[in-house]
């Protein structure tokens, strides 16, 4: 959301997006840092506009990614200029104006890797992607209707973004770094963009948030305090929720209960990332694995047709086969409607840099694609689990 409201601003200040970003006097690069994919990724695609602008052309650099590898910013990107994603400093760079911006939806973003980086950027703008671009998103929206899948970027969805930053602090995870801890934009001021998007005649609204389950901590609130706040609002509406850390909801059920009741919360994202105790205690992770799944029980009891997304990192750092083995278990054990997996990623600075043994690449990708294969064939059981719980 960050590039959205960058976007809204922009606009509002006499700019104009262009389409092909070689016919830009100013390319915007809004990149993300949080994962080993990604970090290839972005850096792939900064050295393709470094590579191909004209001499006119400025690239500027935001997000996560410069905050992380601030070295690789100062020795090799020397004529790329870094910013922060606020506007203020925009202004000090002589790109925008004046008065504030909310951008309440995700600007889509394409899949880039080592190999097509180059080919995409050259890709873009052009005729074939006009057509292609229709073509996709009937297809992406084939796919989320088929499969009851909250997708990431959605037009028919308004998103609101509730905070910055996070409280956690998984030892994988790098984002605290870039983020720092959490600040919460004010419940009033929340509620006022989702009256905004009811008034707009939006159904269906996602809340983001670095941490969205830390959202409140720093003014004295937390996540169901604004829940309650958005319930109460007369329309017809449902709400999905991002990135609620299991501790921190878990801890706040009896709020969260009579929320669930309302029927209004269609949607959470929960991440449990490894089916062993002992691997969940190295990452940090608060909670065992009998926690998470009786904090789940609990909603989809109360919920039965709660929607429930979670995540599994692959071979963490000591993970054994019998550790492994768990976490295809857990798969088994808890209705999950959706599951992505991921492979353990070293990120700098991190305290699992340090955890000894590491898993073997070639063992780490095939246990990836074992949980994948995994997560994907127990559709049919979930779903099966899933009419079962709606008759009890």
């Amino acid at each position: 959301m960050d590039a959205a409201k960058a976007e809204t601003f922009l606009i509002q200040n006499g700019f104009r997006m262009v389409g092909d970003w070689h016919a830009a006097d100013v390319v915007l690069f809004n990149c993300c840092g949080g994962h080993g994919q990604r970090v290839k990724q972005s850096f792939s695609i900064i050295r393709e506009i470094q590579r191909n602008k004209n001499p006119n052309q400025r690239l500027i650099v935001w997000g996560c990614l410069p905050k992380i590898y601030p070295e690789i910013f100062k020795d090799e990107f020397v004529d790329v200029t870094v910013s922060e994603v606020e506007f203020p400093r925009l202004k000090e760079l002589g790109v925008g104006g004046s008065g504030a911006a909310v951008g309440n939806y995700l600007v889509a973003p394409w899949k880039y890797d080592e190999k097509t980086a180059g080919w995409l950027l050259r890709y873009q703008g052009s005729f074939l992607s006009r057509g292609f671009k229709r073509v996709g998103v009937s297809w992406v929206n084939y796919v989320n209707n088929h499969f009851n899948l909250a997708p990431a970027g959605d037009a028919s969805t308004f998103y609101i973004k509730t905070s910055s930053g996070c409280r956690g602090r998984c030892a994988y995870c790098v984002v605290p770094q870039a983020r720092g801890t959490i600040k919460s934009k004010p419940i009033e001021q929340l509620r006022a963009e989702f009256q905004d998007g009811l008034t707009r005649g939006f159904k269906r609204f996602s809340l983001l948030g670095t941490d969205l389950g830390s959202y409140g901590a720093d003014l004295g609130e937390n996540l169901c305090s604004l829940l309650s706040e958005l319930v109460e609002v007369e329309g017809k509406f449902r709400i999905n929720l991002r990135n609620v850390h299991p501790r921190f909801m878990m801890d706040m059920m009896d709020e969260f209960a009579p929320i669930l009741r309302t029927g209004k919360i269609r949607y959470i994202e929960s991440p449990v990332e490894s089916g062993s105790n002992r691997i969940l205690k190295l990452m940090n992770r608060p909670y065992t694995v009998e926690e998470y799944k009786e904090y789940i029980a609990a909603m989809q009891k109360i919920y039965p047709n709660l929607i429930v997304r979670s995540q599994l990192i692959a071979g963490f750092p000591t993970e054994t086969d019998e550790d492994f083995q768990k976490s295809l278990k857990l798969l088994d054990e808890v209705v999950l409607d959706y599951v992505e997996v991921y492979e353990y990623s070293e990120m700098p600075r991190t305290p699992s840099q340090k955890i000894e043994p590491k898993v073997p690449d070639a063992v780490k990708r095939q246990r990836f694609l074992t949980l994948n294969k995994k997560a994907l064939l127990n559709r049919t059981p979930r779903k099966i689990k899933r009419i079962i719980l709606s008759q009890t």
